[in-house]
């Protein structure tokens, strides 16, 4: 009986040191998370796997010594500068990309009589070009088109909203099976380092993303399918020439627009679990009765449920995206906050109750959530990259 009164008197203090001590685990939790939220963001992208960035004219013409295919004749492959410029970028849905820009190419006036000019987008669903200037200069011929293109390409959403995408320009020449490449015109940009965006306009926006490098790259591509031309090898190496944009997305918008209903709902919950409990008297004070927390989390999970697919129509990620973990939490959350409630009702002698009120599931509410949370960021942002 003495130690039962002894145990009364300490409760306040007792509490005082479990709550303080659940609000230094979930500061320690909010700060690993933000450290690593942090890290990905700051990040530069990743290549394209088996992709060769190359800033220098050297560079571009020793890629394509080394894997353009030898001539029928033994003759040397026909190399053409090609430049281009983005004057705009615009998402008309999640995989569908409309760019605007200038394309330039330089024929020499040694080249073959009857080399068509002009430059194919393969990736392309729709594209024009139309001829904005042709001039001879020196010992060659510049040639200049201002084009449109829509593209289809497949993105990568699964770290949204902290997801970075490269997004390219694949070009060929039309005469390719005269062996013609394209070789990029690194002397028409003042500055080729990626990230002083070479080739993009400086009023360029694409919103609610940053642009963080534009270059020029080669991918060694094969085809299983010789385009109906004879002598030509499918499964040889072909370098192509591609100019890539790294964009990350701005984090301000989605976070305001998509975390906001998970997060009030999971600070009301809390509330309720505060509220809650085996005092009579502070559940009429509130105005709360246990049987009716059920009524209230069934209308969360709609509203958590109607925000998650109102992303999901966002994003149209063929998985899940990292923000939906929120959401999928926000659910288990909602399910044990009614059950914690219904316990209550059914099992008040439990020692869950019985020695503590319900002050246990108050304090380790915040750190189980950040806890899960910091574990689900740690496997898609640490070891999911390291895995990658």
């Amino acid at each position: 009986m003495q130690a039962e009164q002894l145990h009364q008197q300490n409760k306040p203090k007792y509490a005082r040191y479990m709550g303080l001590a659940s609000g230094i685990v979930s500061g320690i939790l909010l700060v690993a998370i933000a450290y690593i939220w942090y890290v990905n963001y700051i990040t530069p992208s990743h290549l394209y796997p088996g992709e060769i960035r190359v800033t220098t004219g050297s560079d571009a013409k020793a890629v394509l010594d080394r894997y353009a295919a030898p001539t029928a004749d033994g003759s040397q492959p026909i190399y053409i500068p090609t430049g281009i410029f983005i004057e705009s970028v615009e998402f008309k849905g999640p995989y569908t990309i409309a760019a605007s820009g200038y394309i330039w190419q330089h024929y020499a006036d040694t080249l073959p009589q009857g080399l068509t000019h002009g430059v194919v987008l393969p990736e392309a669903e729709s594209s024009t070009f139309t001829k904005v200037y042709e001039t001879h200069q020196g010992s060659e011929t510049l040639v200049g088109w201002a084009f449109k293109a829509t593209l289809r390409q497949e993105l990568d959403y699964g770290d949204y909203p902290l997801d970075r995408q490269q997004l390219w320009l694949q070009m060929w020449h039309p005469d390719f099976e005269k062996d013609v490449y394209l070789l990029p015109d690194i002397p028409a940009y003042p500055e080729i380092e990626p990230t002083a965006l070479p080739g993009i306009d400086d009023d360029f926006v694409i919103e609610n993303w940053q642009v963080e490098q534009s270059f020029f790259s080669y991918r060694l591509n094969t085809y299983n399918a010789n385009f109906g031309l004879q002598g030509w090898d499918p499964n040889q190496v072909t370098p192509e020439l591609y100019f890539n944009l790294s964009i990350k997305r701005g984090l301000f918008s989605p976070l305001i627009s998509r975390m906001v209903v998970p997060l009030v709902i999971l600070l009301q919950l809390f509330v309720i679990v505060l509220v809650i409990g085996t005092d009579t008297k502070r559940l009429e004070q509130f105005g709360v009765r246990p049987g009716a927390v059920i009524f209230t989390c069934a209308a969360f999970f709609f509203a958590v449920l109607v925000a998650q697919n109102s992303l999901r129509d966002e994003v149209k990620s063929h998985g899940m995206v990292y923000l939906e973990s929120v959401h999928i939490l926000t659910y288990f959350v909602i399910l044990g906050v009614a059950v914690n409630s219904v316990l209550l009702v059914a099992k008040p002698d439990l020692a869950l109750f019985r020695d503590n009120d319900n002050m246990w599931v108050e304090v380790m509410y915040w750190p189980l959530i950040l806890f899960v949370f910091f574990m689900i960021t740690l496997l898609v942002f640490v070891l999911g990259a390291g895995a990658a």
